[in-house]
């Protein structure tokens, strides 16, 4: 009678509460915001005697006045050194023949990647000599050289001590967490104030923005070694040192490698970005461009940058594959063009001659290494054949690179006795800016043009940016800190409220809040955009195999480029403005929250189509009202990276006219206060930390909830 009662009690009310409750909350916390907010009748203002007792900036800059003198020395030393080595590596590259650098660079890729990388890497090596960019494309390279040398050597020794000792893993994770959290600028705020412009500080601001990575897979490389192995190494007396060196080392060689990748991606954001310091290359260009408002000049440099930045992660992801693969053992015809223009004869053609070319270098190849390779092996044979055997059987399987070695020494060789090499004709070279100039001064007094482009920026600023940006300006500053707090406690618990509250008492006590809250409501219009835009995309990738495929290699080059050069199409298109700069955030920010999305649907069981399909769902009822409430942890994690991203462009949109506290690190660097440029970068490391751990917490419960590791 009881369970009668009980039963017949729980009424619809509860069912609409159990469903629809997170709704209702966050439409009760809007009203209250909305009434506090006109309650509140203006913008907020942090308590000035808060702000005067807390002279942050002043005081970081009487720091620096007080320790330069004690530092300089220490720092000019330093600089001297890498200027040195940098460049004489740069004289290296600029002054020998361009054939010898182009074969040295593109041997790489045949070797590793294949006849299709080796012919793109050409293709791209190549358009910095048609570009007429070669200088600035090796000054970029030999940046790039100094700083990954210097970040594997420190990460893979950190890597190695970390996978050794459980207390020095303890206390670098936190730091190497911290350091993937900051936005990619930051780490140019010391360096420039360390050691000035120029290359020394783009050194060294792009090896400690490079570490994480090669640091954490090279710890989780070697841990990961299966126990029964180093249990093996022991039981036949294998010391510590010679399991690590021997045995661990060898098997966590592809997780340092993938390391390595990240590494040098890591390195060319960072080295095209350090042009706001003084680093020489490509990224001068670009931003030269830019300030002088010649987009095809910014285009020019910006196209060369996306090619080295696509060629180096595809070469650097082949060479951490298990085994060499250059083609040349196939019996299958090389394939360049998609399989659906092989009926064109002209393709055909092109591809057996492609093909004949390709098979004939690999003959020779041969020819060279078995005539490098008879003589030592002859003298071998005479004390033991045996191992002659083995030495030639070597010899043979690296053909490529001996092959490789020969002909770079030949060419040497001729540059210095011969003078047969010229340099790169000059009718050879094509520069597009000027075209491109004369296009986007049709286009910008093109009417049609300039209402789209003027209703895009109208919009987006009276329907979201002004709205957003006046109310969280108005909402006082206690209002909001609660806020935050209250959200973070109860998504993860009193550590993070702790930490949510400290970092916006730092932000309004350095006189920083009214920044920030343009920042915050920037990330937030940038971040909704990507998802509005970014989910449905995402579910048609996962649905459509066309659409995945069209959408691949797009997001692949996307995630690829440099932040930098995401500015360009922007200011190409929309000139510069607070929302041109949402504008290039969402581009850069969207791509996690479009994989992530196509990842979370597609990895849910097929079970859950029969099911639905049993109850008579539609494919329409089954996606909104199993699959993507499943997916939700996974899209969570998209929205996740989205924010991240997006708070790292803040810092580099001030250049096309974005506002907030990125523009305040702009303008500390500008007037060489180094306390200004300080606080609004811990500013946005703090918003970064508080965001980042909020919504990494809320998605961890989701999966809790959902049964989900």
């Amino acid at each position: 009678m009881q369970d009668s009662k009980a039963i017949s009690g729980s009424t619809p009310t509860d069912g609409l509460w159990s469903e629809y409750r997170h709704w209702l909350i966050g439409a009760v916390v809007l009203v209250v915001s909305l009434l506090v907010w006109k309650a509140q009748g203006g913008e907020t203002v942090f308590p000035e005697s808060w702000i005067s007792a807390f002279p942050f900036a002043d005081k970081v800059n009487e720091f620096d006045r007080w320790m330069r003198p004690f530092l300089q020395p220490t720092t000019r030393a330093l600089g001297a050194g890498v200027t040195w080595f940098y460049e004489y590596i740069v004289d290296l590259l600029i002054f020998t023949q361009w054939q010898i650098v182009l074969v040295v660079l593109v041997l790489p890729a045949f070797a590793y990647g294949g006849l299709r990388l080796g012919l793109f890497a050409v293709a791209a090596v190549g358009s910095w000599l048609v570009l007429d960019m070669w200088d600035e494309a090796m000054e970029t390279l030999s940046l790039m050289c100094i700083s990954i040398a210097f970040s594997a050597i420190v990460g893979i020794a950190l890597g190695i001590g970390a996978s050794q000792s459980n207390r020095l893993e303890t206390v670098i994770k936190p730091i190497l967490d911290t350091m993937q959290t900051l936005p990619a600028y930051i780490y140019l705020i010391p360096a420039f104030f360390l050691f000035g412009i120029g290359a020394p500080g783009a050194i060294l601001a792009t090896v400690i923005y490079a570490l994480p990575p090669i640091v954490r897979l090279t710890n989780l490389g070697i841990r990961q070694v299966p126990a029964g192995i180093d249990e093996a190494a022991t039981s036949f007396g294998a010391t510590t040192r010679q399991s690590l060196i021997k045995v661990k080392m060898p098997l966590a060689v592809p997780a340092i490698k993938l390391g390595i990748n990240q590494t040098v991606m890591m390195a060319l954001a960072l080295v095209v970005l350090a042009t706001f310091i003084g680093a020489p290359g490509l990224g001068d260009i670009v931003l030269r461009g830019m300030q002088r408002l010649n987009v095809g000049k910014a285009l020019e440099g910006g196209l060369a940058i996306v090619l080295m930045a696509v060629l180096l992660d595809r070469v650097t992801h082949a060479i951490g594959q298990e085994q060499q693969r250059t083609d040349q053992g196939r019996t299958q015809i090389f394939q360049l063009f998609p399989q659906s223009l092989e009926s064109l004869k002209l393709i055909r053609y092109l591809e057996l001659g492609i093909d004949f070319v390709w098979r004939q270098i690999g003959r020779v190849g041969r020819a060279v290494t078995q005539a490098v390779a008879f003589i030592p092996c002859t003298l071998v044979q005479i004390y033991d054949p045996d191992w002659s055997s083995r030495l030639w059987d070597f010899l043979m399987r690296h053909s490529f690179f001996i092959a490789s070695l020969v002909l770079i020494w030949v060419m040497v060789l001729l540059d210095a006795y011969v003078d047969i090499f010229g340099n790169f004709p000059k009718a050879w070279e094509y520069r597009f800016r000027t075209p491109v100039n004369q296009y986007m001064d049709v286009l910008v007094t093109n009417e049609a043009f300039y209402a789209i482009t003027t209703g895009i920026k109208k919009g987006l600023y009276f329907g979201l940016i002004n709205p957003l940006n006046t109310f969280l300006k108005g909402l006082p500053w206690w209002y909001t800190s609660l806020f935050f707090v209250a959200i973070a406690y109860l998504v993860s618990g009193r550590a993070l409220a702790a930490i949510t509250f400290i970092g916006f008492l730092f932000i309004g006590a350095t006189d920083l809040w009214a920044f920030s809250m343009i920042t915050l409501s920037t990330v937030t219009v940038s971040v909704l955009i990507c998802f509005i835009v970014g989910v449905p995309l995402g579910i048609l990738a996962a649905y459509s195999k066309t659409a995945d495929g069209i959408l691949k290699p797009i997001l692949d080059t996307m995630q690829t480029m440099p932040v930098f050069v995401y500015l360009v199409p922007v200011i190409m298109l929309f000139g510069g403005g607070q929302i041109p700069a949402v504008i290039a955030t969402v581009i850069y920010a969207i791509p996690p929250l479009i994989r992530c999305t196509t990842l979370g649907i597609r990895e849910l069981p097929d079970e859950i189509d029969e099911v639905s399909d049993s109850f008579g769902a539609s494919v329409f009822q089954t996606l909104m009202k199993v699959k993507i409430p499943m997916a939700i942890p996974a899209i969570m994690i998209g929205v996740n990276q989205g924010i991240m991203m997006a708070l790292a462009m803040e810092v580099i949109t001030p250049l096309i006219g974005g506002k907030g506290l990125g523009l305040e690190v702009f303008t500390g660097m500008s007037t060489a206060s180094i306390g200004m440029s300080l606080q609004a970068g811990i500013g946005i490391v703090l918003l970064a930390i508080i965001l980042d751990r909020i919504s990494q917490a809320w998605t961890k419960t989701q999966r809790e909830a959902m049964g989900l590791s």
